[in-house]
């Protein structure tokens, strides 16, 4: 019996590191926005959530988010595929099924404009919901969840690393091709400046957390016991990727993802200040007075350092304003698209179609608007009123999650803060831009939930490794 609890044991850590290895694989060939890496990714992902299911129960603690996530998968997947249907009557079918019978004899009409691409896009939001159901599975201890947190972030790290020698000795390469948009910025491994923003300051946030940890561990460890002098050299190295992160983001000239890292920062960096030496084994509290001027001390530290090294981003923003920027010019054009088809949505997929007739003349001639750079209002466009109703009921979900993990946590509350701030930071600058529909960094945000929430909801009894599944 004890060799069958090894076995599956050892079965768990090798499909975790599949996991793992699935995750950073997705982000490298830039997000895979591409059809081939995509199509590699879903399968493996799909691959692994097969594996897992079978092989392993759900989590004990998790299983309301878990069947949570996917009854909401099922609803939405099974709304799109609703869309690109002809329902009896045409019922519901956009009225420019009509014109296209009109003028071209169409006779099929549903409720997408484009029915093939609503279709495609399935699998899009499919890939993010699994990641994130194979790592509640997967994540069934507080070490995996950490295991999985400090992957992601040493990851970032070392993209980061990356991004800062390709951009400083080969600024017009991208990875491997010649790079033809953003040259003044630093991508990393992404297409995009703000994708590559984002996920920098996501791994600004866990490395952090990172250092915060092995930091502790070395302060704690007695001197002249062996593993000193390693942990104090993981220590440095840990710094030195975290300084890549900062810097990267601030190379990537992203107003919006600095601003976004920026109010995470403040959400997550003072309470690690006030808490930095907290134990659960010795709770005796500090002078308010003393907890108040360190509070003060991070934010203007948070706040210097922004001003400091946030230059560019800055002079972009004074040079460029957001009445001038086109991002913020088709707004109005979204919202009336969206007044037309808030109840049914035109079908995910569809917005470059439909957003054309809605264009106003005056944001310019040039360039061709393919996305919203706004994941709300392109998802409320596409889905109809079924985006708004699933985006409050995740944001819910995830509040009172965190919100227990507060009330549980004690040695491990930092990583509940971590998922708060990140969370912040992806929604802040999700209203501007589309980074979580780019699939390398949907899959890398969706395993850093599936791991912050196990971590949330897995009480703390004394167990370094609990299971708690």
């Amino acid at each position: 019996m004890l060799s069958n609890l090894i076995n599956r044991q050892v079965l768990r850590e090798v499909v975790l590191l599949a996991f793992i290895g699935l995750v950073i694989l997705t982000l490298v060939p830039f997000g895979s926005v591409t059809p081939f890496p995509f199509a590699f990714a879903a399968i493996g992902m799909f691959t692994l959530a097969v594996l897992s299911g079978l092989l392993f129960a759900q989590p004990r603690q998790s299983r309301r988010v878990f069947n949570i996530a996917l009854s909401l998968l099922v609803v939405l997947t099974s709304w799109m595929f609703i869309q690109t249907i002809e329902l009896p009557a045409h019922w519901l079918a956009n009225p420019a099924w009509g014109a296209a019978r009109d003028l071209a004899g169409v006779r099929y009409a549903a409720i997408s404009v484009e029915p093939a691409d609503t279709l495609a896009s399935i699998l899009w939001v499919a890939l993010p919901f699994v990641t994130f159901l194979t790592g509640l599975i997967l994540c069934d201890t507080d070490q995996r969840a950490r295991k999985v947190l400090a992957s992601l972030g040493l990851t970032a790290g070392i993209i980061a690393v990356f991004g800062l020698l390709q951009f400083s000795m080969f600024p017009n390469i991208l990875i491997v091709i010649e790079k033809h948009a953003y040259l003044d910025s630093l991508t990393a491994v992404f297409v995009n400046r703000n994708t590559a923003a984002t996920f920098l300051g996501m791994g600004t946030l866990l490395m952090l957390t990172l250092v915060r940890d092995i930091a502790r561990s070395y302060s704690t460890h007695p001197p002249g016991e062996p593993g000193r002098n390693l942990l104090l050299l993981r220590t440095w190295i840990y710094i030195l990727l975290l300084c890549s992160c900062f810097t990267a983001l601030m190379l990537s000239r992203s107003r919006a993802g600095i601003f976004a890292t920026f109010v995470a920062a403040l959400i997550y960096f003072p309470w690690l200040v006030i808490n930095w030496n907290s134990s659960r084994r010795y709770l005796t509290p500090a002078p308010r007075w003393r907890s108040v001027l360190k509070f003060l001390s991070a934010v203007i530290f948070v706040v210097l350092l922004l001003s400091m090294f946030a230059g560019q981003a800055i002079l972009r923003a004074q040079e460029r304003r957001l009445q001038d920027d086109d991002r913020f010019c088709i707004l109005p054009g979204i919202w009336r698209a969206i007044s037309d088809h808030w109840l049914t949505g035109t079908g995910l997929g569809t917005f470059r179609t439909v957003f054309s007739p809605y264009r106003d003349p005056a944001c310019g001639i040039f360039g061709i608007f393919d996305r919203a750079h706004n994941f709300y209002l392109e998802g409320f466009l596409g889905l109809g009123v079924m985006f708004p109703v699933a985006a409050f009921l995740t944001f819910a979900v995830l509040a009172k999650v965190f919100r227990r993990g507060l009330s549980d946590r004690r040695r491990l509350r930092h990583y509940v803060l971590l998922g708060i701030a990140g969370t912040v930071l992806v929604a802040l600058h999700a209203a501007v831009d589309f980074s979580l529909q780019i699939p390398g960094f949907a899959v890398f945000f969706s395993a850093f939930l599936s791991a912050v929430v196990a971590i949330s909801l897995g009480r703390s009894h004394g167990a370094t490794d609990r299971q708690y599944g």
